[in-house]
């Protein structure tokens, strides 16, 4: 909302006013009596730093990921070790281009970060020459960290819980592929598939029965039911 701005230029005061006189002197004031909006910190300058380093950083990471490749080429050792580094890079720069960007919800960050770290697990598994360890231990370890993380945003945001049952989905869907890959033959041991799949499954199945029809309208919501 706009205001009137006069200043008395005698006693040096702004009057916020559609007084023409000063109460203080009585002199004319100056100004136009015009309406000014109100000011609130400029934060644009600042947002345009942050994006300016972002991509200054990400540029030199790919221009050093591009000279590790290089020289990974001309002393390969029977490691692929630039792709660690590449992979590693890759996170850094969706860390800093997705995640960082205050338009993205928290959900989509976490969301990202995790598909990224899931990513990144079989990249370096595969350059080390594949011993299946990413999908044994590495990918159920980040489903299952997911799961903490689930529940202590739920227990902080209390109030809109339900907004992170889609989450829950996905944690859940992970954990059914995991356990296809383990009947499969793909993932050896039955102790990390089961666990992984049975506390996504009873996290998921406890809000739905815990929150009723509050949990059942957010699915519909998000699924378009």
């Amino acid at each position: 909302m706009g205001c009137i701005m006069n200043k008395c230029k005698r006693c040096g005061v702004t009057i916020n006013d559609e007084t023409s006189r000063c109460l203080f002197c009585g002199m004319v004031l100056s100004g136009d009596g015009t309406g000014t909006e109100d000011i609130y910190p400029d934060i644009r300058k600042k947002t345009r730093f942050l994006k300016r380093f972002i991509n200054i950083a990400s540029y030199f990471a790919v221009v050093l990921e591009i000279f590790l490749i290089v020289l990974n080429y001309y002393n390969y050792s029977g490691i692929k070790w630039s792709v660690i580094t590449g992979g590693a890079i890759f996170y850094m720069i969706l860390t800093l281009q997705y995640t960082v960007n205050k338009r993205n919800g928290h959900i989509i960050k976490i969301f990202v970060q995790m598909l990224g770290a899931m990513l990144l697990v079989v990249v370096i598994d595969f350059a080390l020459g594949f011993s299946g360890w990413s999908f044994n231990i590495g990918i159920p370890l980040i489903i299952l960290l997911l799961d903490v993380v689930i529940l202590i945003c739920m227990v902080i945001n209390h109030e809109n819980w339900q907004t992170y049952l889609l989450m829950q989905v996905f944690t859940i869907i992970m954990s059914i592929i995991h356990m296809v890959l383990y009947l499969a033959g793909r993932v050896t041991g039955p102790v990390i598939p089961w666990v992984t799949f049975g506390v996504s499954t009873v996290i998921f199945t406890s809000c739905l029965v815990i929150g009723g029809k509050k949990a059942e309208n957010e699915l519909k919501r998000k699924f378009y039911i």
